[in-house]
């Protein structure tokens, strides 16, 4: 049985087959998507869609820089060569190694520099023994200072690097503030008188006559806790540690 509908014109009940309105006569018009024909379109207007697609590059990959290989670029094929590796500066400083030397055989008499990497050691010993008698003289470093061993000594030193004068560093501050360490008066800070400030609740100066590390070279010591002064001759040294002195 065919459904009824409603004449669109005159509103009169009829077959939904029917061409016609058996009332009005008006034309029963079917929807477009009812049509055979209108199927027909979709699937190939679909179609044509499909194939514009394929047929377009993806904006992703269009004029896309190559990463993969930064050595090939588009429209170059030839791979650029790698740069050789500048080789490192020699050092112009070369240091003595970590070890004990015996002075004479190894290492000539003389006065060296010795820098400490963040706490360092250095001995004199008359031989060979390792007997506390045969110390002639030991500091813990933790800055700098200088030694001056003779022929038949050893010299031991531990975390630090030690020079030759003749290739040793400048210790002099670029600032003129003089913090820790040992300096020689005359080439590294000029005689004369200095203030001293502390920058810990104790410090210590020491003024010596000599770099050998004996007691016998003590010109001045003190161990202040507050600011003071000190005055240095040419040919001294001066160790500074817990305190400094603005140039």
């Amino acid at each position: 049985m065919s459904k009824l509908i409603k004449c669109k014109t005159c509103t009169t009940e009829m077959a939904s087959s029917a061409t016609t309105c058996p009332k009005c006569g008006a034309k029963n018009k079917q929807p477009i998507y009812k049509k055979w024909w209108f199927y027909v379109v979709i699937i190939l207007i679909i179609g044509a869609l499909a194939g514009t697609t394929e047929d377009t590059p993806s904006s992703d990959t269009t004029n896309k820089p190559n990463t993969e290989n930064p050595a090939i670029t588009p429209g170059n094929t030839t791979a650029t060569t790698t740069p050789a590796l500048t080789p490192e500066p020699e050092d112009k400083n070369p240091a003595i190694k970590a070890g004990t030397y015996k002075i004479g055989t190894e290492l000539p008499a003389g006065e060296y520099l010795f820098i400490a990497d963040s706490m360092g050691y250095m001995e004199i010993t008359s031989d060979s023994t390792g007997s506390f008698d045969s110390i002639i003289a030991n500091d813990t470093v933790a800055s700098h200072r200088y030694i001056t061993v003779k022929d038949g000594e050893y010299l031991k030193l531990q975390g630090g690097k030690t020079y030759a004068l003749a290739d040793a560093p400048s210790i002099v501050p670029e600032n003129g503030l003089y913090q820790d360490g040992m300096y020689k008066v005359g080439t590294d800070i000029p005689a004369g008188e200095y203030k001293v400030m502390l920058t810990s609740s104790i410090g210590y100066i020491e003024v010596t006559s000599g770099s050998r590390g004996v007691f016998d070279e003590i010109v001045t010591n003190d161990a202040p806790t507050g600011d003071t002064y000190i005055t240095v001759t040419e040919g001294q040294y001066l160790k500074l540690q817990g305190v400094e002195i603005q140039k």
